[in-house]
């Protein structure tokens, strides 16, 4: 298995590789209840900000808050 580690938005995400169909899947950690997949590791990460973009705009429209970003991306020094 294949992890990348991603960020948009301020907010992380992975991207999993597994050999199943979909291939890719994308986890949230801070908004788990985003979910989302692609056949490439460019279209799941297409459909990751897409799916992040989504959903804050929808929060906003509902008056409600982004959720708390709690978990950053780490470089290796």
């Amino acid at each position: 298995m294949m992890t990348t580690q991603h960020v948009y938005r301020g907010y992380l995400f992975t991207i999993e590789y597994l050999a199943e169909d979909p291939a890719y899947s994308v986890n949230f950690p801070d908004i788990p209840q985003i979910i989302t997949s692609g056949h490439s590791l460019t279209e799941a990460f297409a459909n990751a900000c897409e799916a992040l973009d989504l959903c804050l705009e929808s929060l906003d429209k509902l008056g409600q808050p982004a959720p708390t970003i709690r978990h950053r991306l780490i470089e290796a020094a």
